[in-house]
């Protein structure tokens, strides 16, 4: 079951959110942990992202919301995807579904969907939720925005790790273009809607 950020905000007070908050833990991205500790709360408020916590139905029944097990989380917001020059033109019109140019122009820019966080407590079983549930998550929550007011693509930015990309691989997602970072190199992973 889905429990939105933004809704726990104005339902519980800051210090038991905080305590909800950080008993999720990711030992495999650290900063996947750190976003929601850290970040979740003011990227809500700023209307930035919209976070979204996965827990067990039959736990909120049983306990109160401060004290439930956070299963996993996404946090989704919009981004333009900046088109690399090297993207060949008939990437582009497969990109826009139209053309590769608007007014003569070459498409350099187009608005996507983007799952910013994607990730597990690594305090549960594995069994209780997996990362394609995540993705299943993060696509429900979008397909009432495509529904809404439209949108073709899906955004992952992963580091380029082999395991990570064959995951997204694995859900439908391609690798479009690399991000040079000092620390770490990422990978951007586009999915048709």
């Amino acid at each position: 079951m889905l429990i939105s950020l933004k809704d726990l905000i104005s339902e519980i007070k800051d210090e038991k959110l905080n305590e909800l908050l950080s008993s999720f833990k990711c030992d495999l991205d650290p900063d996947i942990e750190f976003f929601l500790k850290s970040k979740a709360i003011t990227y809500e408020k700023l209307s930035k992202a919209r976070t979204y916590l996965i827990v067990d139905e039959n736990d909120l029944a049983l306990k109160a919301i401060e004290e439930i097990t956070i299963l996993g989380y996404i946090a989704l917001a919009l981004k333009v995807l900046t088109i690399p020059e090297s993207v060949s033109n008939r990437m582009r019109r497969e990109i826009d579904g139209l053309s590769a140019k608007i007014h003569g122009e070459q498409i350099t820019a187009f608005p996507v969907y983007l799952i910013g966080q994607l990730g597990r407590n690594t305090n549960v079983s594995k069994d209780a939720i997996s990362g394609k549930d995540l993705i299943g998550y993060a696509f429900d929550v979008i397909q009432p925005a495509i529904d809404s007011v439209g949108g073709r693509y899906i955004l992952v930015e992963c580091h380029d790790d082999e395991k990570l990309i064959n995951f997204y691989s694995d859900n439908q997602f391609t690798a479009f273009a690399k991000i040079p970072d000092q620390e770490h190199s990422m990978v951007q992973m586009i999915r048709k809607v």
